[in-house]
């Protein structure tokens, strides 16, 4: 593992310049047989391990599991964890014989052109009809629009008591803004007010939504249901289009929005976390009366 960059053109996800986004939370590294960057975080005692990138593991199609492993070994990290991205990783089977831990993560709805066209429910037809009469959608530039972006994210954050790892700095948001791969959709009042954004990440085959922040009167104009109905159309010649899960960990009933998301969709697909412990007598001592172990690593479980 080493901090340069191959020379292969790699996904947005996987590139070192999306990984310095998260520098406030990690050292960007290059793990070069999984062809993605990943981050190498401070642990308990002095130790260090890695993680993915958020929100997805862009591992590389046909990279080497087991080899992208023992390079991690060889870094002298306790332990990796990630959440591999369902388009571009190995299936569950080929993820469980590389690691040690491979559990179902999240629901992804997504829209993909297998599936045919997307068939909006009509409660969202309906709302996407009244933001395109309370708003006006258009692409957007984030480094033009920081401010507001960071005003929005802001109050996302104050609503839903986002913190911790979903704290991203405003430093955070002007490298992002860098990326290769970054499309922004912006809804505007009929006074010309920026009431709601929408970051997503396109690597020319799949497209993700990546962050999406409203204020009130946005909210109140309905611009979300607009920015993911723009976003879909504009995006309608990739493969699929990935539109997130929901709030939790799980598509349940009371989860908002993943219900939101699946009245877009019209196919879904698992993301899975994997965890894989690279020093067996470290990872002991660090997670020590740490929780079940239902946590990975056990001893980051919150609490």
């Amino acid at each position: 593992m080493h901090p340069g960059l191959s020379s292969v053109s790699v996904h947005p996800y996987a590139s070192r310049r999306y990984a310095e986004t998260m520098a406030h939370l990690g050292r960007p590294c290059w793990v070069e047989p999984w062809g993605t960057a990943m981050l190498l975080r401070d642990a308990p005692g002095g130790a260090q391990d890695v993680a993915g990138l958020y929100p997805l593991c862009a591992i590389r199609q046909g990279g080497d599991l087991s080899a992208g492993m023992e390079t991690l070994r060889q870094s002298g990290a306790v332990s990796v964890v990630a959440v591999a991205d369902p388009f571009t990783a190995p299936g569950p089977d080929h993820l469980c014989g590389a690691f040690d831990a491979v559990r179902p993560f999240k629901m992804h709805w997504t829209v993909e052109r297998a599936a045919g066209q997307p068939d909006f429910s009509r409660h969202h037809r309906q709302e996407i009809r009244m933001a395109g009469r309370r708003c006006h959608i258009r692409r957007g530039v984030l480094e033009d629009h920081l401010d507001d972006w960071c005003r929005l994210y802001a109050g996302l954050c104050r609503r839903h008591g986002l913190a911790g790892f979903h704290a991203f700095p405003r430093a955070s948001f002007a490298a992002l803004a860098e990326v290769d791969g970054l499309n922004v959709f912006v809804a505007e009042s009929e006074a010309g007010e920026i009431i709601a954004m929408h970051l997503w990440i396109d690597d020319g085959r799949i497209a993700y939504s990546h962050l999406a922040a409203s204020d009130m009167a946005g909210y109140r104009a309905r611009a979300p249901y607009g920015l993911y109905a723009a976003a879909i159309e504009h995006f309608a010649s990739r493969e699929a289009i990935d539109l997130g899960g929901g709030a939790g960990l799980s598509d349940a009933e009371g989860d908002g929005l993943a219900q939101f998301k699946r009245g877009f969709a019209n196919a879904s697909r698992i993301a899975h976390l994997c965890g894989h412990v690279l020093d067996h007598t470290a990872y002991a001592r660090l997670s020590a009366g740490c929780g079940d172990g239902s946590y990975f690593p056990a001893y980051r479980a919150p609490g």
